[in-house]
């Protein structure tokens, strides 16, 4: 069965505009030509080890390409099997360097969510969607995007255009969302609703993944 989930429009909005600078740097690949500008970078979990599900791992490369489109490539191993998970380009549009949110970022309940990520890795560049629109619009459209195997393994490309992903293709951080908590193959309200909309799950939202430019 699929899932669709469509946060607020006052939430998305607020994700796509939250967040401060950070401080750090990161190597950048040597780019095949003055044209093409592309970035790689390892993803690690966001969660504390002691969070059931959450220890996944991947990487990321983000292509900007001489046609005003950019290619995004994820693969990531260990995720929830057999459930969507909604990935997104984030960042601040106005700093260089961004971050990861470490387990200690989790407000002290255990769990880092959405928002505790945000001063850390900005707001919502582009959602990494398989089909259709890739803006904050469609942050938790889970239909459009890629569900991981019965194994955990999750891959994912696509060459789109979008304005903001373009201009910020050097300066973002891609987060994988998604832990099922409690181990039962679909993302449920055991643990609540998400912070960013009651119509979805906690575990639907939940940063599992992060990587870019400062880690």
């Amino acid at each position: 069965m699929r899932t669709r989930i469509i946060a607020s429009t006052a939430a998305l909005a607020a994700l796509a505009t939250l967040g401060a600078a950070g401080s750090a740097s990161a190597q950048h690949d040597a780019n095949p030509s003055s044209k093409v500008e592309s970035y790689t970078y390892t993803l690690n979990p966001v969660q504390a080890s002691t969070v059931p599900g959450s220890q996944a791992w991947g990487t990321t490369r983000i292509t900007a390409l001489p046609n005003h489109k950019v290619q995004v490539q994820v693969e990531a191993w260990g995720v929830a099997p057999g459930v969507p998970h909604a990935m997104h380009l984030h960042g601040f549009t106005e700093a260089p360097d961004l971050g990861c949110p470490g387990s200690d970022a989790d407000g002290g309940d255990g769990l880092v969510d959405v928002l505790d990520g945000v001063p850390f890795y900005g707001g919502i560049l582009a959602s990494l969607t398989t089909s259709g629109d890739t803006t904050a619009a469609h942050a938790l459209d889970l239909h459009h995007f890629a569900t991981a195997d019965a194994s955990g393994y999750l891959s994912y490309s696509r060459t789109f255009r979008n304005d903001l992903a373009l201009a910020n293709a050097g300066r973002a951080q891609v987060v994988v969302h998604g832990i099922d908590l409690n181990g039962n193959g679909v993302y449920d309200f055991e643990a609540g609703p998400s912070e960013l909309t009651p119509d979805a799950p906690l575990e639907a939202t939940l940063p599992v993944l992060c990587g870019g430019v400062a880690n």
